[in-house]
Parts: C-alpha cells; sequence; structure tokens
C-alpha cells in the first residue's frame, strides 16, 4: 500500500521534473501501393499491446517514433501504420534493429470491409471504428456509424441524433466520451446524446471497450464509447471534403492544419442539412407525426461545427495540447417524440498535458481537463398542437460539466489514475393554456460530483499467457435545490422527500488471453462495474394527470457482474472471433408505472392526480448474448467478410410496482451481415446483405410490440489515388419499407409513434488531401 500511495503522489508532482536520455528514434515512411506518400497516417510504437509512442506521418508521409529511455534493448518493438482506405501494417524489431533501418510500410488498399478494426495489440472486448468504414456509409453522425460494429444498434428518433445501444446496453448504461471528456446531452429523453455533439470530420477513430471492463471511466455499466478526434500533424494539410446523398443531403466540410516540431495547430469547419428522409413506401417521416404545413416543409437538420486544436512540444519529452469545439443546430425534427429541437449549442474546451520518462519507473503521465455544456431548447412550435404558429409546450434544459484526470504508467503494466467531474443539470418545463404559461422545474437544478480512483495491470505470466487487470473506488453526491423540488411528487409516488443522495462503489476486472500456436488467441474474463442513477432517474418531475412522470429518489448504484470468453483466429488468408457474454445485473433501471403510495398533500411543489405515474423502478436482471465476425481472402483481390450479433434480455417481474413482463424492453434481434468485396491497388467494390430476424421478445409493459424481421442489399464504390479519394453508397438497394426494433414508445416526451427507416439511400463523398 505505501508503494502504491508513494506512486499515487508522485502524479501530482513530476510535472515538469527533468527527464532521461532519450532512446534512438524510429523514423519512416509510409506509402500506398502506387508509392506515393500517405500524408496523415496514425503511426504507433507498441509493445505487448500497450502503446508506448504514437504520431503521425507529414506530407511527405514520413513519421518519427522515439521510444523510452530506459526501455531494453532485447525487448521487441512494433510500429503499427493505419490510414483512411487502408489495411494497416506493422514492422517489428528491436530498437536497435529498428532504428538502424529507415522503415518503409506500405499499405494496400483494405481487402475486407475494415469498418471494423479488430486490432490484434487491443485487449479482448474491444474494437476500433475505423474512418474509412465510415465515409463509405451513409451515416449522418457517429451513433449511426457504430452499428457497423457486432452488437451495436440504434435507437431512430429522427434523420440525425441517434442513441447508440451496444449488447442492449443504452443511455445511462453506457459511458460515451469524446478525447475523454464527457458531454451530456440536456434533453431527458436524449434528444441530444452525446455522439450527436461531434462531427465527422472532426473524428479520427471511435475506441469501443464492451462489457463490464472499463476502470478507468466512471459508470460504464455495459460499455464505453470513446471519440478520438484528430490531431495536427507536421507540415502543411489541407483536407476539403463534399458528401452529397439523397433526401437533400449536404454536407461541405474543411479541415486545415500546419506544425513543426515546436507547435502545431488544425482547425475546421463542417455543415450539414437534409430534408426529411423518406421510406421505402415514399412516405417522409414527417408523415407519421402530427406536424403541421409549416412543419413538413422544414430540413430534417441544420447544423454547423467548428473547431480548433493546438499542440507545444515543451522538451521532446512533454507536450500540451489545447482544443475548443462549437457546434450549433437549429431546427431538428423528431417525429419519434412530441416536440422537436428548436436549437442545440454546445461546447466543449480540453486541456491535455503529457510527459514520458519524468522520473524512474514512471514511463507516461496524462494530465487532462475538461468543460463542456449543452443549451437545448425543444417545443412543439411545427406540430399541429401549436397556437397559431406558436408552440404550446416547450422546455428549456442547459447542463454543463467540469472535470478532468490525473493518470501515469509505471514500471511494465502498471497504471494509476484519478478521475473526478462535477455536472449540473436543470430544466423549465412550459405549458401555454387559455392565454397563460405555467412553469415547471422537471429537472429541478441538480448538482453531481463524482470522483474514483483506479489501478489497471499487464503483463505476460508465460510465453503465450497474458494477464490484464483493474480496480476502481468510486464515490458520488448529488443535491437537488429544495426549493424547486417537487418534494410532493416524491412523497406521493415514493414515500420519500429526499433531495441529495450519497453512493460509493467499487469495480474490478480480471482478463486472461492464451495465445495459440500460429496467429491467434483465446480469452476470458470476468468484471464487475457499477453506475449511479442520473438526475433524470432519481428527480425528474413532469406533469400531474395521466402523463405524470416522477424520478425516484431512493433509487441505488446498478451493479453489472459480467462473464465473457471467445476466441480469434488470424491466418493470412481469413480470420474469425466469436465471444460470448453474460451479465448478471442488480437493481437494474426500468421505466415503470409506479402506483401512488400517499394521497396529495399540501406543500412541496405539485401533486399528481392520476393513481400511477411513469416513474423508474430496480430490477433484478440479465442480459447475455455473442458476436461473430470473419473474413475470408479469396484471392488477391476479391475477400469475403461479415459478423452475427445476439442478445437477450431478462428481467425478474415485480408485478406490485407493475413490472409484469419476463423480457427486458429494447433488446434488439438476431442479425447477420456479409459483403463480398473487390479491392485492387487503389480501387474497390463492394456487395452486401444484411439480416435482421423478428423480435418476438417484447415487453408489453413499455407498449412494445413485435417487429418483423427484414433482409436489405447494399453497394459501395471507392478508389483512393494520390491524395484524392471518393465513395459511392446505395444503401436497401431495393428501396425495402422496414422498422428497427428499437423505434417506438419511449418516455418521458413520446408520441406514441414508430419511425420506419429510410427508403433507398444514395450518397457520395470526395475528398482531397494536400
Amino acid at each position: 500500500m505505501k508503494t502504491i500511495y508513494g506512486h499515487m503522489c508522485l502524479l501530482a508532482c513530476l510535472v515538469g521534473a527533468p527527464g532521461l536520455s532519450a532512446a534512438a528514434a524510429v523514423r519512416g515512411t509510409v506509402i500506398d501501393a502506387s508509392g506515393g506518400a500517405i500524408a496523415g497516417a496514425g503511426v504507433r510504437l507498441q509493445s505487448d499491446g500497450r502503446t508506448l509512442a504514437e504520431t503521425r506521418t507529414s506530407d511527405t508521409g514520413d513519421f518519427t517514433l522515439t521510444p523510452p529511455a530506459s526501455w531494453p534493448a532485447e525487448q521487441p518493438l512494433t510500429v503499427f501504420a493505419a490510414a483512411e482506405g487502408f489495411s494497416p501494417a506493422s514492422r517489428s524489431g528491436t530498437p536497435a534493429a529498428l532504428a538502424d533501418r529507415g522503415l518503409t510500410i506500405t499499405l494496400e488498399v483494405a481487402p475486407y470491409r475494415l469498418a471494423v478494426e479488430v486490432r490484434a495489440v487491443a485487449p479482448p472486448n474491444e474494437s476500433t471504428l475505423d474512418m474509412s468504414g465510415v465515409r463509405e456509409s451513409a451515416a449522418k453522425d457517429v451513433g449511426e456509424a457504430l452499428t457497423s460494429l457486432d452488437g451495436v444498434w440504434k435507437i431512430r428518433k429522427a434523420g440525425i441524433a441517434n442513441d447508440v445501444v451496444i449488447r442492449g446496453f443504452q443511455q445511462n448504461n453506457l459511458t460515451v466520451l469524446v478525447d475523454g471528456s464527457r458531454t451530456y446531452g440536456a434533453c431527458p429523453s436524449h434528444m441530444d446524446p452525446p455522439a450527436q455533439h461531434v462531427d465527422f470530420a472532426e473524428v479520427d477513430r471511435v475506441e469501443v471497450s464492451k462489457g463490464a471492463f472499463d476502470v478507468a471511466n466512471q459508470g460504464s455499466l455495459g460499455a464505453m464509447v470513446n471519440i478520438v478526434t484528430k490531431s495536427p500533424g507536421m507540415g502543411f494539410s489541407l483536407k476539403p471534403s463534399l458528401s452529397a446523398g439523397s433526401f437533400g443531403y449536404y454536407n461541405p466540410s474543411l479541415t486545415a492544419s500546419y506544425g513543426n516540431r515546436i507547435a502545431r495547430v488544425l482547425g475546421g469547419y463542417s455543415y450539414r442539412m437534409s430534408d426529411p428522409y423518406l421510406d421505402g413506401s415514399g412516405r417522409a417521416f414527417t408523415d407519421y407525426a402530427p406536424y403541421s404545413a409549416n412543419g413538413k416543409g422544414q430540413h430534417s437538420f441544420d447544423i454547423h461545427t467548428g473547431w480548433i486544436e493546438t499542440e507545444v512540444s515543451l522538451t521532446d519529452r512533454q507536450q500540451i495540447s489545447l482544443g475548443y469545439s462549437r457546434q450549433q443546430a437549429g431546427l431538428i425534427l423528431y417525429p419519434y417524440l412530441m416536440m422537436d429541437s428548436d436549437y442545440d449549442h454546445a461546447d466543449r474546451g480540453t486541456f491535455k498535458y503529457a510527459a514520458r520518462d519524468l522520473a524512474a519507473g514512471l514511463r507516461n503521465l496524462r494530465v487532462e481537463g475538461y468543460f463542456t455544456q449543452v443549451r437545448h431548447f425543444m417545443s412543439d412550435s411545427q406540430r399541429t398542437s401549436a397556437m397559431m404558429g406558436n408552440w404550446m409546450m416547450a422546455s428549456d434544459a442547459a447542463t454543463r460539466v467540469i472535470g478532468g484526470r490525473v493518470e501515469g504508467d509505471w514500471g511494465d503494466g502498471l497504471t494509476l489514475g484519478v478521475e473526478s467531474y462535477h455536472r449540473n443539470w436543470n430544466m423549465l418545463g412550459y405549458m401555454r393554456m387559455g392565454g397563460a404559461t405555467a412553469a415547471n422545474p422537471s429537472i429541478p437544478d441538480v448538482n453531481t460530483q463524482t470522483a474514483g480512483a483506479f489501478a489497471t495491470y499487464r503483463r505476460s505470466l508465460a510465453e503465450r499467457v497474458k494477464l490484464s487487470a483493474g480496480a476502481r473506488f468510486d464515490h458520488a453526491g448529488m443535491r437537488v435545490d429544495s426549493a424547486q423540488a417537487s418534494t410532493n411528487l416524491y412523497y406521493q409516488f415514493h414515500n420519500t422527500r429526499r433531495v441529495g443522495n450519497q453512493d460509493n462503489y467499487a469495480s474490478g476486472n480480471v482478463r486472461l488471453s492464451f495465445a495459440l500456436p500460429g496467429a491467434g488467441d483465446v480469452f476470458a474474463g470476468v468484471g464487475t462495474t457499477g453506475r449511479i442513477p442520473d438526475a433524470e432517474e432519481r428527480y425528474i418531475a413532469r406533469g400531474m394527470g395521466a402523463g405524470a412522470f416522477v424520478g425516484n429518489p431512493l433509487l441505488p448504484v446498478t451493479r453489472n457482474t459480467e462473464v465473457s470468453a471467445g476466441w480469434s483466429l488470424n491466418r493470412s488468408r481469413f480470420y474469425v472471433r466469436p465471444e460470448l457474454f453474460y451479465s448478471v445485473l442488480n437493481n437494474f433501471i426500468l421505466v415503470n408505472n409506479q402506483p401512488q403510495l400517499n394521497a396529495m398533500g399540501t406543500g412541496g411543489g405539485s401533486m399528481a392526480i392520476a393513481p400511477t405515474a411513469r416513474s423508474y423502478a430496480n430490477v433484478d436482471a440479465r442480459i447475455y448474448g455473442g458476436e461473430t465476425a470473419y473474413g475470408i481472402t479469396l484471392s488477391r483481390d476479391l475477400s469475403l467478410n461479415g459478423g452475427a450479433s445476439y442478445t437477450r434480455g431478462t428481467a425478474t417481474p415485480q408485478p406490485g410496482i407493475n413490472v409484469r413482463s419476463g423480457n427486458l424492453p429494447e433488446m434488439p434481434p438476431l442479425r447477420g451481415w456479409s459483403a463480398l468485396r473487390y479491392a485492387r491497388r487503389w480501387a474497390f467494390a463492394e456487395f452486401g446483405a444484411i439480416a435482421v430476424n423478428r423480435q418476438s421478445l417484447v415487453s408489453a409493459d413499455l407498449k412494445e410490440v413485435p417487429t418483423a424481421g427484414y433482409g436489405l442489399l447494399n453497394l459501395k464504390l471507392g478508389f483512393t489515388r494520390g491524395g484524392l479519394s471518393g465513395s459511392f453508397t446505395i444503401e436497401n438497394l431495393l428501396n425495402r419499407f422496414y422498422y428497427e426494433h428499437l423505434s417506438y414508445y419511449r418516455d418521458p416526451f413520446a408520441a406514441g409513434v414508430k419511425v420506419p427507416e429510410p427508403g433507398r439511400n444514395i450518397f457520395a463523398q470526395l475528398r482531397y488531401s494536400y
């Protein structure tokens, strides 16, 4: 304990400490099959699954990486290079061998669909969404793009701003980060999920860690998603892009950067706009909700995003960076909900300090801080319920987060860190009736403060056996403005007038992997973690009649204890990677029709006049299933790849609180896909199919109904030639009419309609890198 305590103390006082002498640098060039330089390729120096240094190639394709000064001369290193549209490649050797020769790494056009790059160096349960696959799809935001990962779905609410669902876990049961920062949406119905507040042109990659195995970030109950934005490179770079597609979709963007060994800067701007899409029957999605004539004539979404990132190298071993992003979204239509977003403005500011070899034993130190905020106004001004063009109902919501972390890599495989953040969430709901406007503090100015300490450890137990483990402890406090809290509603339905909470919980995991002879491994792990209920689940208070929605201040921490196991085999001509998981969930949070416990009283805010109210309750549940991915090289230019996923969720019924169904709601059905891809030097063509099974395991408690299965065909063409690249995609080639299962009634602002998916969707993009 004394050693660990000493390590933690050193994290805060070693900034600026004198460094050790540098090891020999590894230099090289990344080129394509025609011999042309690939600018902006990501290059990492790795050993035993751990990244020691990373950079991006210059405009001439050159890179330089320096291993830690104390790195053993006999310990092998791997240089890993990847770029959009190409298969990754690597070179390995001892530090001296790599430094003695100038490396030339040649990247071929991806033979597989590499929308998902499962890195051989990644721990089990982790994968990366490569932006090349995103550029080939018609996805409008990161949430939609992530569905190319097996086991990942979306909740369709509109033409954009789709919620991510991973193995049946969603919303508060996931942690979604942007460069490690937390951007929370302000709408209780997740009209503005975190992944909406970043533009594709900003993004370098998306890292996904499935299961209860993330101890570095608080609240990762079912999975962690980290959206990593682009960093400025060396030299001058200019990258214009233009995307266009069906339903009036239009997306120009421009990214420019300049840098040298001392300072680097990157800036960009993007604009996204579309009309409401048409489904396979030719109907616009606005036909499924009560939109006025004016509302049906509006754009589906209209979003401006700008960003800047700066890096300064204080020494060859110390670097600081500052970043800022601003997104301004105008009107966004949400037929899935009773209201639309009049505007949604998000700000994100980040600070990072990174250093290596500051002292004996401390290989890397990272200090990060951030501030994010979202201002969100929603109303029914585009619906038939609006009066004379003015809204009848509206909500003004805001959320702000300030947080940060300090972590350091010690010795062989040990990382220690601390993380903390503070979130404020406030929302006023408005109703206009008879010329009067009533205001209600729906989210009553709730402040949440969390702090946690964590440790991760990786080491090789034997030549073929690797161990990874993690532990974490969290404390969280939540406090409500008692003057705004509707304590009468809490008392009426939950027999409490509580306006504050204190939570403590621990997390931990152990994973083992065994390398098979040849290229492959088997892996298994067990993990347990938790997450605190959020401010909406505990303290929302909205309405008084049959549509009343009341939080539950008594909700405890939700826990997930998960076992997962899998196998991967990577040969020169094929790969396969199946994985199974089983999660035991204690105090899982569900929406329920909560019976009234106490008669109406006086004081403490409004009271409901209905015998039940929508609220939140705890149940014991299980979620289990699995995924598999495969790829086969049929010839030098032809390949076949695909995957499948299945999730099943069950709950223990509690009739006393109107939880009667044994099925967890919003569980995705069985899905499989396959794609045949022809790739030759600088161009590719792909023909793919998706098949989704009928979902009949539904929860009548939340008015779920079975959803029919469906099949889709897709076509993709693309090229990369020097600095110019482009793609042409037709999704839903046969113009099928269908619904995804996760598009139905959702509280607390549900319109009670089910939104079908787009019909035939044509998408094209042209990009240039200078």
